[in-house]
């Protein structure tokens, strides 16, 4: 028995089973990445916010996907030549692409406004963060329309899944329709991965810090080249039921935008690591519950804390100034990239000498 249901010839090429490895693999990773996302905002760091509950529900989108675009290979997507597909295989193989389309533009549209919903954190009150605020009601408005259109594509809607000659009514012409949804969708894509560059172009940090900023931020453009490689499969669709260019690189373009959207959010996970990793080979003899405390309390110490230069106040002050700061909800996290000045870092290390015999 094929891949395909129903084929007359059993062994009718088709890339049906590459698609469902892709798309289980993809989803898999991406939940990997947003489960460390996850890990990061509520055990390390403490600063859980709107932008880690979108990327959730994106990836349950991303999956459900993956899910529909998966079982459609097996009613005839990915199959090399659409003359192989089965006439009764029609039906069902247009009713799980009507399905599957909710679920795409709601994935992008998530990955987006969690990036955008990210860029607050930092973004100074004024017009980056006015034109931030604009460009999330845009995209919103956006993503809905063309979800709303994409349903509605046939009059009747079963239309675009029932071929009965006597259902009547009409339909959209669907590769401009989609053409010109693939070309705002990149443009949309664009302006959301350029949004913070401004911002962080004029932080007062170290050039090396600045560079890997942008080029985890920069990392969404990559999603454009995904766009225009999935503009390239509309142009060559003959027909509804050829589209498995487009189907597959739209599981690639949702599950990598959730990735790309939730690297950057990491850097506590690696930098951790990073300096455990120093300071075990520079002290063998590093209690491991001091780690743990770092990683789950990292401003809840006075073994270590940040200290404006030229400060007057004695360290019990400061610290509780500190605390009070993160008291109110106003955790380094989420003031990332707003603190513009020259601080240092005391560390402060207690040892006890065993007493001389």
């Amino acid at each position: 028995m094929g891949w395909t249901y129903n084929t007359v010839n059993p062994d009718a090429p088709t890339i049906g089973p590459l698609i469902t490895g892709v798309c289980t693999a993809l989803t898999a990773a991406s939940f990997i990445v947003v489960c460390l996302r996850v890990y990061v905002r509520t055990s390390m760091i403490n600063a859980f916010g709107i932008d880690d509950g979108i990327i959730i529900l994106s990836w349950v989108c991303c999956a459900g996907f993956s899910i529909v675009t998966s079982i459609q290979t097996k009613w005839g997507l990915g199959l090399q030549h659409i003359s192989d597909l089965p006439e009764e295989n029609i039906y069902n193989f247009g009713l799980v692409q009507f399905m599957g389309a909710p679920f795409y533009v709601t994935s992008i549209l998530g990955f987006k406004l969690s990036l955008l919903f990210s860029y607050l954190r930092f973004m100074p009150k004024g017009h980056f963060r006015k034109a931030t605020i604009g460009i999330i009601v845009g995209i919103v408005m956006f993503h809905l329309s063309f979800l709303i259109v994409q349903v509605n594509l046939c009059q009747p809607v079963r239309k675009q899944w029932d071929t009965n000659p006597n259902l009547g009514g009409s339909c959209i012409q669907r590769v401009p329709f989609y053409s010109a949804m693939a070309s705002l969708t990149i443009l949309s894509d664009v302006i959301v991965m350029l949004v913070p560059f401004p911002v962080l172009l004029k932080l007062k940090i170290q050039t090396r810090k600045k560079l890997v900023l942008l080029g985890l931020f920069g990392l969404g453009l990559f999603i454009t080249v995904i766009q225009i490689i999935r503009i390239q499969g509309v142009k060559q669709i003959v027909n509804y039921t050829d589209s498995t260019t487009v189907t597959f690189w739209s599981a690639v373009e949702n599950n990598l935008g959730v990735i790309v959207a939730s690297v950057p959010t990491l850097a506590p996970l690696v930098k951790y690591y990073s300096e455990k990793s120093q300071t075990s080979d520079q002290r063998s003899g590093y209690p491991r519950e001091a780690a743990l405390r770092y990683a789950h309390g990292p401003w809840k110490t006075n073994a270590s804390r940040a200290m404006e230069l030229g400060s007057e106040h004695d360290a019990s002050t400061e610290m509780d100034s500190f605390e009070g700061h993160i008291a109110k909800g106003d955790t380094s996290t989420e003031n990332i990239l707003s603190e513009i000045g020259i601080t240092k870092r005391v560390d402060v290390v207690i040892t006890r000498n065993s007493p001389k015999a």
